[in-house]
């Protein structure tokens, strides 16, 4: 068996657990300025809440910025007011270290401050919180945690009640100060690792944001002997905090910088490869300016080298136009060159920095020339051979060109290169109409418009040729010159119709009703209908009523029933539906209970007789 293809694989097996991507970008001056902004708003806040204060003074310090004057003097003295030894254990520590951070001259009661740390880090009731920060406590005033193992254990007591991922951050910030007691919490890095989420495969976060992101990624930071995370695992925590670079608050600034400045320093600091400046060059200034820095934009210590253009692509064929090229140190320390000197385009660059790549994309511009220009007229039939002027750039025609309604404008000209715009503009006063070249082979473009359907009136029109592209530095408006057009059956002059304004409105056309029938028609219907009611009339004047049955019981009915066929006639001539029902629901209610009270009666009065019989 060959060799050759094992030690192939072997060798890209190697490079695959060697190399690294790298982060989307940095902390820019904007995003850094933005931040300081944000910082000195939350030193200015009216407020006695102590976290403001602190947020702002660690935003200023992790920025290595210095407080001004008249912040830090107002920040002092409401540090001195509202500061106090009762307050909560997290408030005592965004007291002590904002006056540490600001420098305030005003004494701190850390008599007070000691005992109620040292009493919360032995008590059994004190919370995950309050031991995390009565142990920073601690050693911030530069004293010692007193019984470190008992501490411990009070941590693990808590861990087994509940053992979230922001107590666990918790646990890892106070374990990192407890020396060898705090080895038991090396076992629970791997498990809290794994509890990261991770987005569309370039980020991880943990559940709860920016503020728990942050904690834990500081806490786990504190860790330095052991492999807490991958530089695939840093990179994607770096992406994460990059996309949080938009954040509004004082608290996630500081969060933010907190994990940054952590990840910086750490050994799987993440690298940054990036464009510094534009990313377009042109053919007289090729140099593209790479920047390879820390998350901050800062030069990487020890700096990754060497920085390679491993390989590079023209994005609108994939051609290969570059390999191993590596890049010159630049002005400033994070600074590299790379002279791309291509045909104008859009590149794809893969650059390597140490064991890290990006692929980044670049553009190269460079101008563009007319090379051969030709302008005439044509017959639209085809008859004849058309006289085409050479024009050279940027001249005019000779003379102005006499067309009519017969005849074709034919534009032939050649450009150094394709172009994404090329245009034929033909302009008399407010009036225009644009026609596109069409692109022929090599470079070659062409226009043909017909004098006769394109141009609807007789005039002297501007004739421009409008060439722009993306990538070239030179677009123009050559102006050639005019041609008069005479289009027969239409006034010389005349200007188009344009309607503005309001459209007409339009009005709904209903149907028309159907045509009545004779009015002798309806009659006799109206009389065939009331024909019933005039034969029990008649018969009720031969026959005789009987009103030998009838109750008293029967008028609630009666009245009810005729109240019901009122209110029908009342439908046909005035109500709607919905007032018809609402008037229906009482009535018909209270003509049921008559009728069933009358039939009921009637039923009592039947028994009887049949009773007799």
């Amino acid at each position: 068996m060959s060799l050759k293809p094992i030690l192939a694989l072997l060798l890209f097996t190697i490079f695959c657990t060697t190399s690294h991507g790298s982060i989307g970008g940095y902390v820019c001056p904007y995003s850094r300025k933005k931040f300081i902004d944000i910082a000195t708003k939350a030193l200015n806040a009216d407020s006695e809440d102590i976290s403001l204060t602190y947020f702002g003074a660690n935003s200023y310090k992790l920025l290595s910025e210095s407080v001004p004057n008249n912040l830090k003097t107002a920040s002092c003295e409401k540090l001195s007011k509202t500061f106090k030894p009762t307050l909560e254990f997290n408030l005592l520590f965004y007291g002590v270290k904002a006056s540490k951070s600001l420098g305030c001259d005003f004494k701190l009661p850390v008599d007070d401050i000691l005992k109620r740390s040292q009493a919360a880090l032995q008590s059994d009731t004190s919370s995950i919180s309050d031991i995390r920060y009565a142990a920073e406590i601690l050693t911030s005033l530069g004293q010692q945690i007193q019984n470190p193992t008992k501490v411990a254990g009070l941590i693990q007591t808590q861990l087994k009640v509940d053992d979230s991922v922001l107590n666990l951050g918790y646990a890892l910030h106070v374990t990192a100060l407890l020396k060898s007691a705090g080895n038991f919490i090396t076992d629970r890095i791997e498990d809290v690792v794994v509890q990261a989420d991770e987005i569309d495969g370039k980020m991880l976060q943990w559940e709860g944001g920016l503020s728990t992101t942050s904690e834990i990624l500081t806490g786990l930071l504190k860790f330095p002997t052991s492999n807490q995370l991958t530089q695939a695992q840093a990179d994607k925590f770096a992406n994460y905090l990059l996309s949080r670079s938009t954040v509004q608050t004082p608290k996630g600034v500081s969060a933010l910088l907190e994990a940054a400045t952590a990840l910086s320093a750490s050994k799987v600091s993440p690298v940054s490869i990036s464009i510094a400046g534009s990313a377009s060059v042109t053919l007289d200034k090729p140099e593209l300016k790479i920047q390879v820095s820390n998350i901050f934009g800062q030069p990487l210590k020890p700096a990754v080298t060497p920085v390679v253009a491993h390989s590079g692509t023209r994005i609108a064929d994939d051609v290969v136009v570059l390999a191993k090229q590596p890049l010159a140190p630049g002005t400033k320390e994070s600074e590299f060159i790379l002279p791309l000197k291509l045909d104008p385009g859009f590149y794809k660059i893969l650059i390597n920095a140490g064991s890290h790549s990006a692929t980044i994309q670049a553009r190269v511009l460079g101008p563009v020339e007319v090379k051969n220009f030709e302008i005439g007229l044509s017959d639209a039939d085809g008859s004849s051979v058309p006289k085409l002027e050479k024009v050279v750039f940027p001249n005019k025609i000779s003379k102005n060109l006499q067309g009519d309604s017969g005849q074709n404008l034919l534009v032939k000209f050649t450009l150094s290169r394709q172009v994404h715009q090329a245009f034929l503009r033909l302009s008399a006063g407010k009036k225009e109409i644009i026609f596109v070249a069409g692109y022929e082979s090599n470079n070659q473009y062409k226009v043909e418009a017909d004098l006769g359907q394109e141009l609807p009136i007789s005039d002297t029109f501007t004739i421009e040729l409008i060439i722009g592209d993306s990538i070239i530095t030179n677009p123009f408006r050559w102006n050639l010159g005019e041609i008069e057009v005479k289009i027969s059956g239409k006034a010389s002059k005349a200007a188009p119709k344009i309607v503005r304004g309001p459209k007409p409105e339009i009005k709904h056309m209903f149907r028309e009703p159907d045509k009545r029938p004779a009015k002798v028609v309806s009659l006799f219907f109206t009389v065939l209908t009331l024909a019933p009611f005039l034969v029990l009339l008649i018969l009720w004047a031969k026959i005789g009523v009987n009103f030998k049955n009838f109750t008293p019981l029967a008028i609630p009915f009666h009245i009810g029933f005729g109240a019901i066929l009122g209110l029908f006639v009342l439908f046909w001539l005035n109500l709607n539906m919905f007032s018809t029902c609402a008037y229906l629901i009482p009535v018909g209610g209270f003509t049921f209970f008559a009728g069933h009270k009358l039939l009921s009666h009637m039923a009592r009065t039947k028994k009887p007789e049949k009773s007799d019989k």
